[in-house]
């Protein structure tokens, strides 16, 4: 492959660095631009969507609470084409290239609207969009992937979370609760009871609007929850 391309929020960069993650001091790539595209999002996690691919170049956008992407995709973005020269395969996930070393950008391509992009790309054939509570045939009615990934974290990525991190799971998928918390008592993390975490939730959205916590989402999900038991 002669370029990668890497998806930003941030305008007219000159050169890429490294940074910090999960893996190391990393500057993230990936061969397929459609992928840039979609992980360009302002905001959003496992916990609010799912990601797939068919290794083909065509992908599933699945919505897990309701409205996620309309918040995730709120904002312009670049899409930065670079050299690949440096870039190496670590097997970091889902279709990603790593440079230990900053590069300089060949070409950027400024995308007004990423909603509207998405929607472009799904019109092209090159995703499909499921908007929730759709989804396609692989992913449980129960959302028990979610919480295999959770826990795929935790026991065997032995990746550890403070309670505000469980807190965020709990609120969006109150279905999921009961199991959230038994991970989160294996790792010693005292959770608090859900009235209380839907209340910091609100008061932390309020303190900081920049910082998307999806709380009418949530919310929905609570609601949608109760009307299922009655």
């Amino acid at each position: 492959m002669e370029y990668v391309y890497h998806g930003s929020k941030i305008h007219n960069l000159k050169t890429l660095k490294p940074h910090e993650s999960t893996h190391g001091n990393y500057l993230y790539a990936t061969p397929n631009k459609i992928v840039a595209i979609l992980m360009s999002k302002c905001c959003g996690s496992d916990i609010t969507y799912t990601l797939s691919g068919d290794g083909n170049g065509h992908y599933d956008l699945v919505e897990r609470i309701p409205n996620a992407l309309d918040k995730m995709y709120a904002n312009d973005a670049s899409i930065y084409t670079l050299p690949s020269e440096s870039f190496k395969d670590i097997h970091t996930g889902f279709n990603e290239v790593v440079s230990k070393e900053s590069v300089d950008v060949a070409y950027e391509e400024y995308i007004p609207n990423l909603y509207e992009k998405l929607n472009e790309l799904e019109e092209y054939g090159y995703i499909n969009i499921y908007y929730y509570p759709d989804r396609p045939n692989y992913i449980p009615e129960d959302d028990s992937d979610l919480v295999d990934k959770l826990k795929n974290y935790v026991y065997n990525e032995h990746k550890t979370y403070d309670a505000f991190h469980y807190a965020k799971w709990i609120f969006a998928h109150p279905n999921l609760e009961s199991k959230i918390r038994e991970i989160a008592e294996y790792q010693g993390v005292y959770v608090p009871p859900y009235d209380e975490i839907k209340q910091r939730m609100i008061e932390a959205q309020e303190h900081d609007p920049s910082h998307e916590l999806f709380v009418d989402s949530s919310i929905l999900m609570y609601d949608l929850l109760q009307s299922k038991r009655r």
